[in-house]
């Protein structure tokens, strides 16, 4: 069949998605980011507003924007007995999208399949990447493939057999890449909760409860996974932070930090 009928139109970011983060980050107050400071619990103060806690301090916030996975801060956050059963639940239970993928990125001197009339993408059953893409930057440089692996399948083995069919699917000259990155998100502690090969109903992204702020109106869920449409996708996590910040905006308390 003609064509490329895996991939569609999209746009990347040359320098790598975390070019926005850092970009976003350089624009903020000195001390204001905290990379090393896990919140550990979230619970809503008598007072007003809610209470942060981390290893090393106490925060008070009007808001809170949980960014990570549900399933994650529920494993990672004491949040008590203030978020509702059926939120918590829900929660404990959403899978991490791709919480239980090995990521795979091949690095090539040159993008040789494009040469031999192919796109560098494939859908395979007979090796452990299950999904594959071109990865190139702009004008093939770096070239790179990528793929997608069950985490499970990651092992003493695992090079050989990723080299084996990208052989297989591109020819001999995908047999020895310059570099061979493996990322394993199932074991990222900062990604991943420990029940994540058990979270499997991915019919919960998206659901309302998640759109509605938790713990009196405080605590606005901004994961991807709790996007309505492209759930999993940055698109996705674009969504749901613009949902969560306007809905942090629009709060009615004013300085409950201050009693």
């Amino acid at each position: 069949m003609p064509g490329n009928l895996i991939d569609t139109p999209a746009h990347r970011f040359a320098p790598g998605a975390d070019a926005l983060a850092r970009a976003l980050a350089a624009d903020l107050p000195a001390d204001v980011v905290r990379p090393d400071a896990p919140v550990t619990a979230i619970s809503r103060r008598t007072a007003g507003g809610l209470e942060v806690r981390t290893p090393s301090s106490v925060l008070c916030a009007e808001d809170v924007v949980v960014a990570v996975p549900p399933a994650l801060a529920l494993a990672r956050i004491d949040f008590g007995s203030q978020m509702s059963p059926g939120l918590a639940r829900l929660a404990r239970t959403t899978p991490v999208w791709m919480g239980t993928v090995a990521k795979v990125v091949a690095r090539y001197p040159a993008p040789f399949w494009r040469d031999a009339g192919l796109a560098g993408a494939a859908v395979s059953r007979t090796g452990p990447l299950r999904e594959l893409h071109d990865m190139s930057g702009p004008g093939g440089r770096p070239a790179a493939l990528f793929g997608f692996a069950p985490a499970q399948a990651v092992g003493p083995d695992f090079e050989q057999a990723v080299t084996a069919q990208l052989t297989r699917l591109f020819g001999p000259a995908a047999a020895q890449p310059e570099t061979l990155h493996i990322q394993n998100w199932s074991g990222e502690p900062w990604t991943a909760p420990p029940t994540v090969h058990h979270l499997t109903d991915y019919f919960l992204f998206g659901h309302p409860l998640y759109r509605q702020p938790a713990l009196e109106g405080g605590l606005h869920w901004a994961a991807t996974e709790t996007a309505t449409q492209y759930a999993g996708h940055i698109e996705g996590a674009l969504a749901a932070a613009e949902r969560a910040v306007t809905a942090a905006l629009t709060t009615k308390e004013t300085n409950p930090c201050s009693r």
